[in-house]
C-alpha cells in the first residue's frame, strides 16, 4: 500500500523543510516537494509537522502481574497515541523481569501493536539486590538497559560490579537514584509545603548522594552510567561536572519537573505524587537550564499507572503518574513554545539520542529509511482529559492542564498505528470516492452480481471448457471465468461495478479461487469497482489475514504483494470492532451486514436491546461511529452498510439515521424489492447507496429466450433496464458539495 503525506513541514535533529512524504510498504519511499504518484491513500498535511517517531526509554507497563493498571497492549495504545513507536519498559513487575524468559513474553505481547518494547531487565535478582543477574544472557536476548529502577541498588560493591561488567555486555546501566535511609517512608519533597501538610518529606540528599555515588563508582571502572529521572538541582550540578571531566554519565528528566513544583501537592491529591517528587522552583529552573545546555540527554515520562482506588488516599497513595499521552505536548508546551529550544532539538531530545542511549537505529525521515514518523500540529491548544486516554489509568499531572500541540498521526513500520479522529484530512483512494465517481460517470447506481452457479452458464461455455479441460472442477472454473468475461464486456461501460459472491468460486476449490482472483483482475481492468461478496470476520491476526487477502497486501520475500486487490469487501460486524478495524487499516472499504435481506434476518436483527434500540439499528450506529475517521470527499466513509431492498422501511429509517455511511442493497429483483422501496436508500444527490442484482442479469438470456450466444447482450439489456428503472424513482445523479 502506499500512502502520500502532502505538505508537511519535515524536521530532524539539523534542519526542517516542506515536503511530501511517500510511504510504500514498511519504508519511505521517497521525500521531496510535489510528489506525482499512484497512492492509496493521501494525507493532506498542510500546516502540519513531520517528526520521526518518539522514542521513552523509561515506563513501566505493569505487565506481568499487575494488568488491573496497565498492560502491554494498553501501555502500547498509550505510546503510540503520544507519539511513540520505541519504549523500554522497567522491571519492577509481578514477578520481576530478571529473566529472558519474562523480556521475551513481553516483547512478543507487544510485537502486533506496531511499538517496539524494548524490556530493562533487572541489575539483581528479584531486584532484592543480593544478587547480580546474569548481563550475558540478557545481552544474547537483545536487551538493552538493565536497572532495578523502583529502587537503588543499595550496596554500593553490587553495583561497582555490574558496572564493570556493563563493559563487556554492552549493556546501559540506568540507576533510580534514592537513598532509602534519607527517604524513610517519605512521600513527597521536604521542604515547605510537606511541613505545612504535616507529611514526611524526601529530602533532596536522598537523590544527590546516589547520583555521586553512581558517578564515582562509573568514574573507578570506565564504564557508562545513566542516572533516571534527574528532579534536584544539585544532581544536576553534579552531572554537569561530571560530563566536563569526561566521565561517561548521561540522564534524563520528565516535562512535570520542568514544569511544576511541590506547590501542587498542596491540593492534597495523589495524582500529583511521584517518585522522585515535585520539587521546588529552583530545582525546577535548575531541570529546565540542564536541559537547555545539554546537561540533560533526553525527555522521558516515567509512565507509572495506578489504578483510581489505589491513588483515592493522598497518604497511601502509591507513587507515579501517566505520561505517554502528554509528554509531546507537555514539552512543546514548555520548551518550543516558550522560545527556549527549536523543534529539532526535541527531535534529540524525545527521539534521536534516547535510541542512541539504548543504541538502537534512530528514526529518520529519509528516502530508503523504515517509515517511523509523527505527524503533529505543533499549534493545536488542548485541555487534557484523563477520561480519553488510551491507558487503562487517568493518574496524571496535567489533568485539565491546557498544552499546545498534539500527535494526529503515528506511523510504524510504514502502518498508520494511531490516527486522531478526523484531524488531518484524508484523501482515500481506496474509500467509496471512487465507486462514488464511478455511480456519477455512468450515472448508474447499481452494481452486477456475478454468483455464477453453473447451471446459469450457456451449454456451449460448459462444454468447451469440458473439453479443453476434462469434466472436472478445473474445468467448471474455466466455465466461471469465460461467463463472467462476457458479462463485464457487455456491461464495463453503463455499470460502474461488478459483486462476485465468494462462495460461488471457493465450491470449486483451488480453481474456483484463481477464477475469483481473475475475475476481479480482469473487472479492474476495463475500469470496474468490485466489491468481494465475502462476509468475513474474525479478531486479531485472523482478521488481519482476510484483510490483507482480500484488501491489502502480504509480504512475500521483502515484497508486499496484493492476493486479490478488491476495492471492498462485505463483513460480518458481529463481532466487534476487533473485526473491522484490520480491514479499514489496509486502505480498503467494506460494507457490514445491518439490515439483510433475507427472509429470516429478523429472527436476530431486529431483536430490541436493553436501550429499546434493535439489533440492526446498534449495528448501524457502530458503521457511522467506525467510519468516523475514514471519511472521503463526497460524505461517506469506508464503512458502508448492507441493507436490503425487501425493508423499504427500514431501509429510508436506515439512510436518515446514518448519513455518512453507503449502502450495499441486495433484493431487488429476484428477492421481491422493487425500485421505489429501494429510492428510500438514497440521498438528495442521488447516492449513498448502490443496488444489486445478480441472478436477473446473469440470466437474462433464459428470462427473454434468446440464443444462448447472446447471454452477454441480454445481460447488457437487463442492466440498462434496471438502471433506468431505479434511476427514474431517485433525484437526479450529481456530485454533492464537499462540505457534508
Amino acid at each position: 500500500m502506499k500512502t502520500l503525506y502532502k505538505n508537511v513541514t519535515v524536521y530532524s535533529e539539523n534542519d526542517s523543510y516542506k515536503a511530501d512524504i511517500l510511504v510504500d510498504g514498511t519504508d519511505i519511499a521517497d521525500v521531496g516537494a510535489d510528489l506525482n504518484c499512484d497512492a492509496d491513500l493521501i494525507y493532506d498535511c498542510t500546516g502540519l509537522a513531520a517528526l520521526p517517531a518518539l522514542c521513552d526509554i523509561h515506563v513501566h507497563f505493569r505487565d506481568p502481574g499487575q494488568t488491573y493498571k496497565e498492560d502491554v497492549i494498553t501501555g502500547c495504545a498509550a505510546a503510540a497515541a503520544g507519539g511513540f513507536t520505541a519504549v523500554c519498559c522497567m522491571p519492577n513487575t509481578k514477578p520481576v523481569c530478571d529473566s529472558v524468559e519474562t523480556a521475551r513474553y513481553i516483547m512478543d505481547k507487544a510485537a502486533p501493536t506496531g511499538v517496539k518494547v524494548y524490556p530493562v531487565c533487572a541489575v539483581t535478582k528479584g531486584m532484592n539486590g543480593e544478587e547480580l543477574a546474569d548481563q550475558d544472557e540478557y545481552a544474547k536476548a537483545g536487551i538493552k538497559m538493565i536497572s532495578d529502577d523502583g529502587r537503588p541498588v543499595e550496596n554500593a560493591e553490587f553495583m561497582r560490579k555490574a558496572l564493570e561488567k556493563s563493559k563487556e555486555s554492552g549493556l546501559l546501566v540506568a540507576s533510580h537514584c534514592e537513598d532509602l535511609a534519607i527517604i524513610n517512608g517519605g512521600i513527597m519533597h521536604k521542604g515547605e509545603i510537606s511541613e505545612k501538610l504535616g507529611v514526611k518529606g524526601m529530602d533532596r540528599a536522598s537523590e544527590d548522594s546516589i547520583t555521586a555515588r553512581e558517578i564515582a563508582l562509573a568514574d573507578s571502572c570506565g564504564a557508562r552510567i545513566h542516572i533516571c529521572h534527574v528532579s534536584t538541582k544539585g544532581s544536576i550540578g553534579i552531572i554537569r561536572d561530571a560530563k566536563k571531566r569526561g566521565i561517561k554519565v548521561t540522564c534524563e528528566t520528565a516535562p512535570h519537573y520542568m514544569m511544576f513544583t511541590h506547590e501542587k501537592l498542596l491540593a492534597r491529591d495523589a495524582d500529583y505524587r511521584m517518585n522522585p517528587p515535585l520539587r521546588e522552583e529552583e530545582d525546577r529552573r535548575a531541570v529546565l537550564e540542564g536541559v537547555l545546555d545539554g546537561t540533560v540527554d533526553c525527555i522521558v515520562t516515567d509512565h507509572a499507572p495506578h489504578s483510581p482506588e489505589e491513588k483515592a488516599d493522598f497518604e497511601k497513595a502509591p507513587n507515579g503518574i501517566v505520561g505517554l499521552e502528554t509528554s509531546f505536548a507537555a514539552t512543546l508546551t514548555a520548551l518550543y513554545h516558550t522560545g527556549k529550544v527549536p523543534v529539532t532539538k526535541i527531535v534529540t531530545l524525545m527521539s534521536a539520542e534516547p535510541r542512541r542511549l539504548i543504541g538502537v537505529k534512530e528514526a529518520v525521515i529519509e528516502k530508503g529509511a523504515p517509515a517511523e514518523f509523527i505527524i503533529a500540529d505543533l499549534d493545536k491548544e488542548w485541555t487534557v482529559d484523563p477520561d480519553k486516554f488510551k491507558s487503562k489509568s487517568r493518574n496524571t499531572v496535567f489533568k485539565g492542564e491546557k498544552l499546545r500541540g498534539k500527535v494526529l498521526i503515528t506511523v510504524s513500520q510504514g502502518k498508520v498505528i494511531y490516527e486522531y479522529p478526523s484531524a488531518v484530512k484524508r484523501s482515500d483512494r481506496m474509500s467509496f470516492d471512487r465507486l462514488i465517481e464511478k455511480i456519477i460517470e455512468t450515472q448508474n447506481p447499481t452494481v452486477v452480481g456475478l454468483d455464477p452457479k453453473l447451471e446459469y452458464i450457456p451449454e456451449y461455455i460448459k462444454e468447451k471448457c469440458a473439453a479443453k479441460h476434462g469434466a472436472g472442477l478445473k474445468a467448471a472454473a474455466a466455465a466461471l471465468y469465460k461467463f463472467n468475461k462476457g458479462i463485464i464486456d457487455a456491461v464495463c461501460d453503463i455499470v460502474p461495478a461488478v459483486k462476485p459472491q465468494a462462495a460461488y468460486y471457493e465450491m470449486y476449490g483451488y480453481y474456483g479461487v484463481k477464477a475469483l482472483y481473475k475475475t476481479i483482475k480482469y473487472a479492474q481492468s476495463k475500469g470496474m469497482y468490485v466489491i468481494v461478496d465475502g462476509k468475513r470476520n474474525d479478531i486479531g491476526a485472523t482478521m488481519d489475514a482476510y484483510s490483507a487477502a482480500y484488501l491489502g497486501s502480504t509480504e512475500v520475500y521483502g515484497e508486499r504483494i496484493a492476493p486479490f486487490g478488491a476495492d471492498a469487501l462485505t463483513v460480518n460486524g458481529y463481532l466487534g470492532t476487533d473485526g473491522i478495524e484490520p480491514a479499514l487499516k489496509t486502505g480498503g472499504s467494506i460494507f457490514v451486514l445491518v439490515k439483510t435481506s433475507n427472509k429470516s434476518s429478523g429472527e436476530l436483527q431486529d431483536r430490541r436491546l436493553c436501550d429499546g434500540k434493535t439489533i440492526y439499528e446498534t449495528m448501524g450506529d457502530m458503521c457511522e461511529k467506525w467510519g468516523e475517521k475514514y471519511m472521503g470527499s463526497y460524505g461517506y466513509s469506508a464503512v458502508g452498510a448492507v441493507v436490503g431492498a425487501t425493508y423499504p422501511a427500514m431501509l429510508a429509517e436506515m439512510r436518515e439515521k446514518l448519513p455518512h455511511t453507503f449502502f450495499l442493497v441486495p433484493g431487488y429483483g429476484a428477492q421481491g424489492g422493487g425500485a421505489e422501496g429501494v429510492a428510500k436508500g438514497f440521498d438528495e444527490n442521488g447516492l449513498g447507496a448502490i443496488v444489486n442484482s445478480s441472478r436477473a442479469i446473469m440470466c437474462a438470456y433464459k428470462k427473454e429466450g434468446c440464443d444462448e450466444h447472446d447471454y452477454a447482450g441480454a445481460a447488457r439489456r437487463e442492466a440498462l433496464r434496471m438502471k433506468e428503472d431505479i434511476t427514474s424513482h431517485i433525484p437526479a445523479i450529481k456530485a454533492p458539495s464537499q462540505d457534508k
